[in-house]
């Protein structure tokens, strides 16, 4: 009898509901402290209207437990409902006249799944928001209720919000990213504004002779992906879990392309190491002509080049080896790179602050080691550890792929979606904040020297443009900290030169090298030598990356007339293979020297000692209608995988500034973007999709 009571109290209630004139209705799972109130009414009502929670029997406005809102307008479509701590359970959502009628009520709220969700099923890579995994769920420096408090958006019209003018600076990686998340959200008034004539930013795949599938060609700035990792310890071989976006990306584009072979993205696998790859060291060669191969090195320590760094760096090394962390950080990156970030921060380097120290400084100033054992230990610089953590896990990756015809095809397949909202060649040199009308304007120039500005405003401005090259921009007076990141933020550079050869004379050794990154040599200048991992034995032109050459010397090189820089090149290439491969040369090359590049003026963010800590943040507030993505602004850096992560998190930024609750969850929930429900510990507790407590 109990449990019929029950059934009809709840079905008279649902009656009462569906009878008065404004429907209120929660349509996604309420999972977290933020919620969209979906409101639809069925008759005209007259005066202003107040949005409460409270027992679903009440009978008057001053039973509610707390308002949501209050409004005077019948296009309000969506409330965006801050859900306080101490709210009860299985309350109603009710709307009240002025003069205090009724007039809607919504089902009874499950609101305990807020405090006690059990997890949800997900995929074997997933990051659980849980307190168990050491998340905070309230975060040291954003709070998503904080976060929509803040906009003061309560009330949403969600055809008005859907319909806001966006723009997208910057047609790389992140703006494309940024671009697919809106529009799928529902956004249909998005502008995409590129400075160059290509999307893709700094995915640049050259093609030297033919097309993709000719493979003769080489990628001039990112080329590979970290798959896997293997630890040491257990042997568990596992997703590098942060670097899936790209895969799920690809995934996504095919499937919006019907698969059409023409725009299709697909990944083979990317040979980082191989044994027979050649050390090049003080001009000595072997009997039959050629440099030793890493494998002869292994076998024979006497044919490599002997390290002594002396017994005092030595004894340095050990010291810094025991404030690093050990392989089941390496296994935490893998799984979790920005939980295992923010841990860093807050107790790397055996507590001290992961961030608090440059590499130099901790060395000298704190370990006390002397300027000379620091530098016999290697090009030290002023950026903290963490750069070189997480790029320690990358290339100790047990397997990479990489894409089948060059990655320009990942920004290739775009095209469909983003031609006709466009506008290429237009590069935006000022921006404005209207505070009249809460705008952001946009100025640019038809030709470098005309006096006369153009101009186009719009809601809100998705800044997907390195700051590199944004402080060179007019821009509106902003807060100190995000103007110190815009117009500090360290950079590095490389450059890149691409050989073509008639043939693939590299696999024809006794020692065959096949693929990999492994033949070095200590002339100036030249760097890492990489040999294609795709159209393996194949015939026709091939293709090698002759030098890629990152660090100081990256700059050096963008001083040498392309001609010069080419030419030493190519002559160290006869030196470390031989006299034999100079009638091979098609003449054929490319090089790119990322500094001279006008709009990238670098080739990735390379944050100094405490530029983490201060400025991450920043990038998470929105300032005159400007959201700032880019690699620049993610954990890690110089990678597509940095760059697809602040896109989303750029996308969900402005919708929740939006007030769209709900499509920022469906986002977070469809891309899995698992440094968004990390940092949503630190970040903002509406987006968790997982279990989280309050």
């Amino acid at each position: 009898m109990k449990h019929s009571i029950a059934s009809l109290a709840l079905s008279v209630g649902s009656s009462i509901a569906s009878s008065l004139p404004v429907q209120l209705e929660i349509r996604e799972p309420l999972t977290s402290h933020l919620a969209n109130i979906h409101v639809r009414f069925n008759e005209p009502t007259q005066g202003s209207l107040s949005f409460t929670y409270g027992p679903c029997d009440a009978d008057s406005i001053s039973d509610a437990h707390h308002t949501i809102a209050e409004t005077d307008s019948e296009r309000v479509s969506r409330l965006a409902w801050v859900i306080p701590t101490n709210t009860n359970d299985n309350g109603c959502i009710s709307a009240w006249k002025s003069d205090g009628a009724l007039v809607g009520r919504s089902e009874r709220q499950k609101l305990q799944r807020i405090k006690r969700r059990a997890p949800q099923k997900r995929d074997e890579d997933s990051i659980l928001m849980t307190e168990e995994n050491g998340f905070d769920v309230l975060g040291p420096w954003f709070d998503g209720v904080a976060h929509l408090t803040q906009t003061g958006t309560s009330l949403v019209d969600e055809e008005a919000a859907k319909s806001k003018e966006i723009a997208i600076v910057g047609a790389g990686m992140s703006g494309l990213m940024t671009y697919l998340v809106l529009s799928q959200a529902g956004m249909t008034n998005i502008s995409i504004i590129e400075a160059s004539h290509r999307l893709g930013g700094r995915v640049h795949t050259e093609y030297l002779t033919g097309g993709p599938f000719d493979y003769s060609y080489q990628e001039m700035g990112p080329m590979r992906f970290p798959s896997t990792y293997k630890s040491p310890e257990t042997n568990e071989t596992m997703n590098i879990t942060d670097h899936q976006l790209v895969f799920q990306l690809a995934d996504e584009m095919n499937g919006i392309n019907n698969h059409d072979k023409n725009l299709s993205v697909d990944f083979i696998p990317w040979i980082q190491a191989n044994p027979n790859g050649l050390s090049y060291k003080n001009e000595f060669k072997l009997p039959n002509g050629m440099p030793p191969t890493l494998a002869q090195i292994s076998k024979n320590a006497s044919l490599g080049v002997a390290s002594n760094p002396g017994l005092e760096a030595e004894d340095l090394q050990a010291k810094v080896d025991s404030f690093m962390p050990g392989s089941d950080f390496s296994t935490l990156m893998a799984k979790n790179m920005f939980k295992a970030h923010k841990q860093w921060l807050e107790t790397g380097l055996n507590g001290l602050g992961g961030d608090q120290w440059s590499e130099y400084a901790f060395m000298v100033n704190y370990l006390k080691g002397s300027a000379n054992s620091t530098d016999v230990l290697g090009d030290w610089s002023a950026t903290s550890f963490w750069d070189t953590l997480y790029e320690g896990l990358y290339f100790s990756a047990a397997s990479y792929k990489t894409i089948d015809g060059g990655l320009n095809r990942l920004p290739l397949s775009f095209h469909p979606l983003v031609d006709n909202i466009t506008t290429m060649g237009r590069k935006i040199e000022r921006v404005r904040y209207n505070d009249s009308d809460d705008k952001v304007t946009l100025q640019w120039r038809k030709e470098y020297n005309d006096t006369e500005f153009q101009d186009s405003t719009f809601d809100y401005a998705v800044i997907a443009v390195p700051f590199s090259v944004v402080r060179r921009w007019r821009l509106p007076r902003l807060p100190a900290t995000i103007s110190n990141a815009i117009k500090g933020l360290n950079y590095g550079s490389a450059c890149k030169v691409a050989l073509e050869f008639s043939e693939r004379f590299w696999e024809h050794y006794e020692n065959p090298i096949i693929g990999g990154c492994s033949t070095t040599s200590d002339i100036p200048g030249i760097g890492s030598i990489c040999y294609p991992s795709y159209n393996i034995n194949g015939t026709g032109p091939a293709t090698i990356l002759a030098s890629y050459q990152s660090g100081d010397m990256g700059y050096r090189l963008a001083s040498m007339t392309e001609k010069e820089h080419v030419q030493m090149v190519f002559d160290a290439m006869v030196d470390i293979h031989g006299e034999s491969i100079r009638e091979l040369y098609t003449g054929k090359f490319n090089r790119k020297c990322w500094a001279l590049d006008p709009l990238q003026s670098g080739s990735w963010a390379s944050p100094t000692a405490g530029q983490h800590q201060l400025y991450i943040p920043e990038y998470f507030k929105t300032y005159d209608k400007m959201i700032f993505v880019g690699e620049h602004t993610s954990y890690t850096h110089a990678w597509i995988a940095s760059a697809l992560d602040s896109g989303i998190r750029g996308a969900v930024q402005l919708l929740l500034e939006l007030g769209l609750v709900d499509e920022a969850k469906q986002a977070v929930n469809k891309w899995m973007a698992r440094w968004i429900e990390v940092v949503s510990s630190l970040f903002f507790l509406a987006l968790s999709i997982t279990n989280t407590s309050s």
